[in-house]
């Protein structure tokens, strides 16, 4: 695989690797080498040079993504890189946001990219704004092997989030740069929440201080078949609710209980799972497993026969695959 875009601190770089501006975390378990190579190149090749670039391998199953971790950091001084046993996102983020020596945070995604300028524009605003702890972009998204499909829209006024983080995540995680001392006050991400708790984290963050989206688009969001979102649909809106359900709670200002949080939400969630899979379905669709897409519509309308919903998903699919300009408008 070309190595390209890969050298060592001092070639035209401004770089301190002991006390760096920003630390940018990438937990990394099995993702496609090509993806993979594209989010790595991509913070590599970064206008700006104050950061680490903290590489966390979750305990990959597969050797050969273990293998060119340990080739990328060999040539590269900016990279640091652990092994680790496999936690999961939430366990891994917090074992990172541990090991971090930078001011601000910026997440990766294994499987994204991000544009040249991001960091250099993202820690451009936070010093310029102490008042803000959390920035994100807007990002455009991308089918899994890269087909762009458009650009994501995000609220951006602080007050903008606020109300729509009671309707869902309004920040693309991968895209999101933080201040370090700021997340850790608020104990990082809660390793109860099984997934999705990005959302929770993202929430509770933009409480202890307050956050914006940039308008413009700095990170590029790809949507996988093998995603959360995709394989746990049911498990990520359960997450979902119960992180609304905490949310009100502190708002009420009483104690939070993750454990009755998650029990209400699983029961609300089981009595929508129809909703939950063909949210899965329509993930795989976004992906470009069409094929993957048929299959989970057609699943869902043989278990519910007279549903308009499903029938029009299964219509949407159709237009979506034979005619690629109508896709966004078909969408959204």
């Amino acid at each position: 695989m070309d190595d390209g875009g890969f050298r060592r601190v001092g070639e035209g770089m401004e770089s301190n690797m002991v006390n760096p501006r920003v630390t940018v975390l990438m937990p990394v378990y099995d993702p496609p080498l090509d993806m993979l190579h594209a989010a790595v190149t991509s913070v590599l090749g970064q206008t700006f040079g104050d950061f680490e670039f903290l590489i966390l391998n979750d305990g990959s199953r597969d050797e050969r993504v273990r293998a060119q971790l340990d080739s990328w950091a060999s040539k590269d001084s900016r990279i640091r890189l652990l092994h680790e046993p496999h936690r999961g996102v939430p366990g891994t983020s917090n074992r990172g946001l541990e090991m971090a020596r930078g001011e601000y945070v910026a997440r990766q995604d294994s499987d994204d990219w991000s544009e040249p300028r991001r960091l250099a524009r993202q820690a451009s605003f936070l010093e310029s704004h102490s008042h803000v702890a959390l920035v994100g972009t807007d990002a455009y998204a991308h089918a899994a092997d890269g087909t762009p499909l458009w650009r994501l829209r995000l609220p951006h006024a602080s007050d903008e989030l606020s109300r729509a983080l009671w309707q869902g995540n309004p920040f693309v995680h991968g895209s999101t740069m933080f201040r370090r001392e700021k997340a850790l006050q608020i104990g990082g991400y809660r390793e109860q929440l099984p997934c999705a708790s990005d959302y929770d984290f993202l929430w509770r963050l933009m409480e202890a201080g307050n956050a914006v989206n940039l308008d413009e688009v700095l990170y590029h969001y790809r949507y996988t078949s093998g995603s959360i979102s995709a394989r746990r649909a049911a498990d990520q809106a359960c997450v979902h609710r119960a992180a609304q359900v905490l949310a009100a709670t502190r708002r009420r200002g009483e104690p939070e209980d993750i454990p009755a949080a998650l029990a209400a939400a699983g029961g609300q969630i089981a009595s929508d799972a129809f909703r939950a899979a063909l949210k899965q379905a329509d993930h795989f669709m976004l992906a470009g497993n069409f094929p993957g897409a048929r299959k989970a519509y057609l699943r869902l309308l043989r278990s519910h026969p007279w549903s308009g919903l499903a029938w029009a998903k299964l219509f949407r699919l159709a237009v979506f695959q034979a005619i690629p300009p109508a896709r966004e408008g078909c969408f959204r």
